[in-house]
């Protein structure tokens, strides 16, 4: 029902008798109109697990002239043309017809002049001579503009998407070429939702962005969310545009921060607290037209996920996280570190920070964390002394007994109690005093 034979308009070709006849001509693809689409099970086409995304549509070059929506059988189902991935259209979208081996099948929804990722109407549909159609969005026999058209009511095209695009990038792409730069595979979803997979000049990149502003026709740090991997330049090179300020950590940019990161790793670095931004890029000597330093791209791969709430989660074994050089936890508010416990593990339940030095605090002004087993021997050996010494009777000096031999072995005890009070004091854990 899809694939056909026509004729070419203007062409004939001479016959018998010198007859003229049109010249015939086999079309493979022929442009249609979805009119249904099966969804689920709860689909009024639905005909068995084999028609999940199937459609119900109408070839717009057929023999059946009189055909129409509403008495459109099982001959004009058309299944996904490829296997493994399908861009399912809605009711109302353009599509291309065909059939192979007695099988229909469908591409699209096509794009039009429109060009608009959401919707694109079809320009060849026509409504039907009588329009008789009972589908899903009958109204009691009063029929939309959308309903005549065969569009769905559930599809939101109130807010239609602006297209990506791609604008060259000073300091990313390769040549001197103004205007120009390189294309990109791109997979748009309707409603501000993308998969870039690109490169600047032989540098790849891959974007998954998420809720996208509907007036914005690239991604930035204002997406809902968005999965950045890139291997030549700074975030800010990547997903900076006029509108969104420069990226930064949400820990960093509350209103007059206590503790920032940035401020933490430009102490522990002595770098200015920016650098932790500029990671994949390179400091110039130009400067733009407002007088800021141009940064130029070099290499280095890195990953941003950037949402309003992220979770990761394993279901049966461990999360490792490691890095080769440090590992930097910021919190705008709380800190927590919970371990479960209980009969579904095998062990006791414990938090360890195993480090050749701890610092709880400020690391510019530490003090001595005290150990607690070396403070009960010194405490217990000071409670042990309390026995030896005696205080006078009434009219006599207080002191240690006068026994000479008791007195040495009392001044032995006190001076081995100075050595080991030194020893209470930790060399590998410290903590901020209170003042």
């Amino acid at each position: 029902m899809g694939s056909t034979y026509t004729t070419m308009p203007g062409q004939t070709i001479k016959g018998f008798a010198g007859r003229e006849y049109p010249v015939p001509m086999y079309m493979q693809f022929v442009p249609g109109h979805c009119i249904e689409v099966v969804h689920s099970v709860e689909s009024l086409r639905y005909n068995g697990p084999n028609s999940i995304n199937s459609i119900i549509a109408l070839p717009h070059l057929s023999e059946d002239v009189g055909k129409q929506r509403a008495n459109s059988g099982e001959e004009f189902r058309y299944y996904p043309l490829l296997r493994g991935m399908s861009d399912i259209p809605s009711k109302g979208d353009p599509v291309l017809l065909c059939t192979i081996g007695r099988i229909n099948y469908y591409l699209g929804p096509l794009n039009t002049s429109n060009n608009s990722p959401t919707w694109n109407d079809d320009i060849n549909f026509k409504s039907d001579p009588v329009f008789i159609y009972g589908g899903s969005d009958a109204d009691l026999g009063e029929v939309s503009p959308r309903g005549e058209r065969g569009e769905s009511k559930n599809f939101n095209k109130e807010r239609t998407y602006s297209r990506l695009i791609k604008i060259r990038k000073k300091g990313l792409d390769y040549g001197n070429a103004l205007y120009e730069t390189t294309g990109d595979t791109i997979i748009e979803g309707r409603h501000g939702n993308s998969l870039r997979i690109g490169s600047r000049s032989n540098n790849p990149y891959l974007i998954i962005s998420n809720k996208r502003n509907p007036a914005s026709n690239v991604e930035s740090i204002l997406d809902g969310s968005i999965i950045s991997v890139t291997s030549n330049g700074s975030i800010a090179h990547h997903l900076g545009n006029i509108i969104s300020k420069p990226f930064q950590l949400s820990s960093d940019k509350l209103t007059s921060p206590v503790n920032t990161i940035g401020a933490l790793w430009s102490n522990l670095n002595s770098q200015e607290s920016d650098e932790i931004y500029l990671y994949g890029s390179k400091k110039t000597d130009e400067i733009d037209e407002n007088e800021n330093p141009i940064y130029k791209g070099e290499k280095a791969n890195q990953i941003l996920l950037h949402s309003d709430r992220i979770t990761l989660n394993t279901k049966l074994d461990d999360i490792f996280i490691s890095s080769k050089k440090d590992i930097h936890i910021g919190a705008g508010r709380h800190l927590t570190f919970t371990t479960s416990g209980g009969p579904d593990v095998n062990d006791t339940n414990s938090i360890i920070f195993q480090s050749s030095n701890v610092n709880i605090g400020n690391h510019v002004n530490m003090e001595s964390m005290v150990l607690g087993e070396q403070l009960k021997k010194v405490l217990t050996k000071i409670v042990g002394l309390f026995d030896k010494i005696k205080i006078a009777s009434s009219g006599q000096p207080a002191g240690i007994q006068s026994d000479p031999t008791y007195q040495v072995g009392v001044g032995e005890e006190i001076g081995t109690l100075i050595t080991e009070i030194d020893n209470i004091t930790s060399t590998k854990h410290f903590i901020e005093p209170n003042t």
